[in-house]
């Protein structure tokens, strides 16, 4: 997550009048206008615990809840010391009371926040949004970059989260994308989505699944790249015209274009890139109604064409005739059946044609689209039936195989379910298994001339060693191995306890806990560090070696 932010705080909010007092926490109310919306349960049951033992040592912030009854207070800053103290069963809570304006609250909520440690990005991009909009003269993108010490293109970044859909939010809390879906255009936020975690149809099956792995950030960049991005030097319309479609304007002016938002953008090296697919295809009809337009003032109804078959085509429309489905004339009126067309989309939208859709025309039926011969689809016919004959005895003796099972597995069996188990995993799990085991990571000549890592080798030869007694074991560690992926770009999220690594510790009676505290005391002794006489010392003794 993100590391805190020093916010420049004199001048912001005068103190209108402070006092401190143990108040009922039943006499404070939480802002439903703080910023922050995620807490870390974890986080929050520790604190508990602290404050159940040494109590709440930093007062809340409060004030008088506007309109409200007397003695009533609306929460401004202190939100997980106030939600904590009820979990640590509390009744009271130390807090500083300020008379604060609507507008004086929320700019301390927001500068609050922003110094935290553990903010999310999110409530991070809300923040700096907030305070734009509360003082668009005061807080610009420039002026909040030099205030927290970081650079516009940081600050633009996280704004550009404000614009994910809510969805698209939902996942990105719980750490299962990356800001970089934050630059596409809603729909293409969802496509990503989609892409992202190709295993799960919707939404919600995503969020509930707790083990969900994105692909790559390199997939989903040559994914964006490939189905997003458009080159408008390659476009059909002229990318200058402000007239073509007057609500978009000029590409060139147009900040959804890679050049004139380099801060939005760093990555993408190419200027003329077009971010925003909808509004390329609204220019490109826009160019083919201007094509038509002679044509239907001559009385003459152009066909819609387009120059990819239509299994091509990832929506096909009815409206529109694909490659296969016409005939290009040469000329007018080159058959009776003759029409104009007009192409609808790649680099030649807008072009006129005509195009004949007559299957049987003695004119250009002969010249056109390919037929199979008779041979071609006899052989087809028998390849196909080599296919279902293979598929089908695959079936049998897979049938015949399960039927002689005995009902314990043989030493055979276990080691090839286990080795097939292990090649399943996937690259990442094999490292991790190698480091359970210890067993010896060493390269190897590869059959493409260089070296690598062969697993594969290494696990058999392991497996091969192993007791039936170890081999169960294996088969158990191997379906627990995935749990120990941690998401760099959330390295704060907690194991699941839904996960199998959590259900087999509870299982087996394992203090996690206690395993946890004993990793972080380890991690948190100071390494020794090499004084100016011993490193002398050494390099003394070294060159005496030689």
């Amino acid at each position: 997550m993100n590391t805190a932010v020093a916010v420049e705080t004199s001048n912001t909010v005068p103190l209108v009048g402070f006092s401190a007092q143990e108040i009922p926490l039943r006499n404070i109310r939480e802002s439903k206008t703080n910023p922050r919306r995620q807490f870390d349960e974890a986080k929050l049951a520790e604190l508990a615990g602290n404050i159940r033992q040494h109590g709440v040592l930093q007062p809340v912030l409060v004030r008088p809840l506007p309109n409200g009854e007397p003695d009533q207070f609306e929460l401004v800053a202190g939100a997980r010391r106030y939600r904590a103290s009820s979990l640590a069963g509390r009744e009271t809570i130390p807090a500083s009371i300020r008379e604060l304006t609507d507008t004086q609250c929320l700019e301390l909520q927001l500068i609050e926040n922003l110094q935290r440690a553990d903010v999310h990005e999110l409530d991070e991009a809300r923040g700096y949004a907030a305070l734009m909009q509360l003082q668009p003269d005061t807080y610009t993108v420039e002026t909040l970059a030099e205030k927290i010490g970081r650079s516009e293109k940081y600050v633009y970044a996280r704004l550009r989260l404000m614009h994910l859909v809510s969805e698209i939010q939902e996942a990105f809390y719980t750490g299962k994308l990356t800001v970089a879906i934050a630059r596409l255009q809603p729909d293409d936020q969802r496509r990503a989505l989609a892409e992202c975690f190709p295993q799960h149809r919707t939404t919600a099956a995503l969020l509930k699944d707790k083990k969900a792995e994105a692909v790559t950030v390199r997939e989903l960049r040559q994914w964006i790249e490939r189905e997003i991005h458009l080159d408008i030097t390659n476009a059909p319309f002229d990318p200058q015209d402000e007239t073509l479609l007057p609500a978009a304007g000029s590409c060139a002016r147009c900040p959804k274009r890679t050049g004139n938002n380099p801060l939005l953008f760093p990555e993408v090296r190419q200027k003329s890139i077009c971010t925003d697919r909808a509004c390329y295809r609204a220019k490109m009809e826009a160019l083919v109604q201007i094509r038509v337009k002679p044509l239907e003032s001559a009385g003459e109804k152009a066909l819609r064409v387009s120059q990819a078959t239509s299994w091509q085509a990832k929506n096909p429309k009815a409206d529109v005739l694909y490659e296969g489905q016409y005939r290009k004339a040469q000329k007018k009126a080159e058959c009776p059946q003759t029409k104009p067309a007009v192409v609808v989309d790649g680099p030649n939208a807008g072009a006129i044609l005509h195009v004949c859709r007559d299957e049987k025309c003695p004119v250009h039926a002969k010249s056109t689209r390919y037929k199979a011969t008779p041979q071609e689809r006899a052989a087809r016919a028998k390849d196909a039936l080599a296919e279902r004959i293979e598929k089908q005895t695959r079936v049998c003796i897979l049938d015949a195989i399960r039927k002689k099972l005995h009902p314990t597995l043989s030493r055979p069996d276990l080691e090839m379910i286990s080795l097939d188990y292990f090649q399943r995993l996937g690259h990442d799990n094999h490292r991790r298994l190698c480091r359970v085991y210890g067993w010896e990571e060493k390269k190897t000549k590869a059959s493409w001339g260089g070296t690598a890592i062969d697993y594969q080798n290494i696990a058999a030869k392991a497996v091969r060693e192993m007791k039936p007694q170890d081999l169960q074991q294996f088969l158990v560690v191997c379906a627990l191995v995935s749990d120990l992926y941690c998401p760099g770009y959330y390295p704060r999220q907690p194991l699941a306890k839904d996960s199998n690594l959590a259900r087999t510790a509870v299982r087996y009676k394992i203090d996690t806990a206690k395993l946890a505290a004993t990793v972080r005391a380890e991690l948190a002794k100071p390494t020794k560090k090499l004084t100016a006489k011993n490193a002398e010392s050494k390099a003394v003794a070294q060159r005496k070696s030689k």
